[in-house]
């Protein structure tokens, strides 16, 4: 079977994600320092069984995604819809 195709298609997937994500960090002012930035990366894994793209940065970047601000105090406003 003939995987050239795919494994340059996700390689290309992995590069994307990892530029549009270390984009975000820039863009919304989140990348105190490099670390994080920097420990964005991806990894094409081939098996038997098929293909994977494993995703990979720091622990804390999830808590970054996720919005938690560390010691910073943020309120947000929340709108609800009513029926009339």
């Amino acid at each position: 079977m003939e995987t050239d195709n795919i494994e340059r298609y996700l390689n290309s997937f992995g590069k994307y994600v990892v530029k549009q994500s270390r984009t975000n960090l820039t863009k919304e002012k989140k990348n105190v320092n490099k670390d994080l930035y920097n420990s964005i990366k991806y990894k094409l894994k081939i098996t038997n069984k098929g293909f994977s793209v494993d995703f990979y940065m720091l622990d804390y970047g999830t808590f970054v995604d996720k919005g938690v601000s560390g010691k910073k105090i943020s309120k947000s406003l929340k709108l609800m819809m009513v029926e009339r």
